[in-house]
């Protein structure tokens, strides 16, 4: 009887211990059920701090480490844990700038979706409960069988859609720059669950636009680049916010920082005529000619009747051949340098001619490109083409 009644002992140490195991993620769960950041942060932080403990346990406990139940709220508490780190940061006023580096797809391998705070809550903590969570959700979401998935989508959406709101308030407030952090927020807490909110990603194009259109009007362009850049590493396939990052640098006067964001976005768009056109007239300002000319032809090459393009190519090719000109006369003329000056300086004519001429056909109107036309072909002894620009200039102005 001592032999049976010892093996019925063991039978109820082992079941009882498996029970232990369980009533950890119970525990959690419990906990959890009372969270509510909104209403007493200090009670909402202490609470999650609790079901941390309990659901680390089972976490690494070989009976409970697979338990879908205790993906799901292992997820929601690590979520929890940034989300009650953000809001004390935000409440003490310590954060002045929450920096987000996404990875499309949520997962958590290199380059994964990270908060950073430049001050507040840790930023490799913040990383790391990202990490657990995103983990976590992502068993969740891959069950086949889909237990808990709406449980893990609700916990998630409900909190996207409510920063998704107020980033809608603040933008028919025309509080731009406020919309714009409210839609990040949105687009960063769908990401949890490994999905992209193409809305949030919209919006936060639109309202950052005018933001920096706001910033730039005032010459406020630090707090235009803050915010930009902020949008960028949320987004940073995203051609818009590149594209705004390209005029802001193209305001301060930042030619190396244009060319950089430009070219990112080529890479992204390698068929977009606006950015080649940005390129050229940067390059142009660098006094990098060949460049220039080269990404002005890439433009026209994409659209050969881009205005813009044909316009700024045909002027860029006309104030080389003036400058060889120019540099010519400025010499003796046995000298064989100016020779040779005047010889290129006609050859950026006939160039500039080219796209100037094209620029004409569908400009009828413009009298500086026909008077252009007519002192350019005469230079050239393009006489009867001089006159035909010549008639058309003088009809226009009778």
């Amino acid at each position: 009887m001592k032999k049976q009644f010892l093996i019925l002992s063991l039978g109820l140490v082992i079941a009882g211990s498996s029970f232990a195991q369980k009533k950890n993620v119970t525990d959690a769960i419990l906990l959890m059920r009372k969270y509510n950041p909104t209403s007493d942060l200090s009670a909402a932080k202490k609470t999650v701090s609790e079901a941390k403990s309990f659901i680390d346990l089972a976490a690494v406990n070989a009976e409970t480490a697979e338990d879908l139940k205790m993906h799901l709220y292992r997820a929601e508490i690590y979520y929890a844990l940034n989300e009650v780190a953000l809001l004390d940061a935000k409440a003490s006023n310590s954060v002045t700038n929450i920096k987000y580096d996404v990875n499309s797809n949520g997962t958590t391998t290199s380059g994964s979706t990270t908060v950073k705070v430049e001050q507040g809550p840790n930023p490799e903590e913040i990383k790391a409960n990202k990490a657990i969570s995103v983990a976590s959700f992502k068993k969740v979401m891959d069950d086949p069988k889909k237990l808990y998935r709406s449980d893990a989508e609700s916990f998630i959406n409900m909190r996207a859609e409510l920063s998704f709101s107020q980033g809608i308030n603040a933008y028919n407030d025309k509080k731009y720059s406020e919309a714009a952090i409210w839609f990040m927020m949105a687009y960063e807490i769908k990401s949890y669950i490994g999905e992209e909110f193409k809305d949030a990603e919209v919006n936060t194009s639109l309202a950052c636009n005018y933001a920096v259109e706001d910033y730039l009007a005032a010459k406020k362009y630090d707090e235009a680049n803050t915010l930009i850049q902020t949008a960028i590493q949320a987004m940073p396939k995203n051609i818009d916010l590149l594209i705004s990052a390209v005029n802001i640098n193209l305001q301060k006067g930042d030619a190396a920082a244009t060319e950089s964001y430009i070219n990112k976005a080529l890479a992204i768009d390698p068929n977009n005529k606006q950015l080649y056109y940005v390129l050229g007239t940067s390059y142009m300002d660098k006094k990098e000619n060949e460049k220039a000319t080269k990404a002005l032809q890439k433009a026209l090459e994409i659209d050969p009747n881009y205005n813009e393009a044909l316009y700024q190519l045909g002027a860029h090719l006309y104030n080389l051949g003036v400058e060889k000109k120019t540099a010519a006369n400025a010499l003796d003329y046995k000298d064989p340098k100016a020779a040779q000056l005047e010889k290129e300086g006609d050859e950026f004519f006939k160039q500039a001619l080219v796209p100037l001429e094209k620029y004409a056909e569908l400009n009828q109107n413009d009298k500086a490109i026909l008077d252009i036309l007519y002192k350019t072909n005469m230079k050239l002894g393009n006489v009867d083409k001089a006159q035909t620009y010549k008639k058309r200039l003088e009809a226009l102005k009778q």
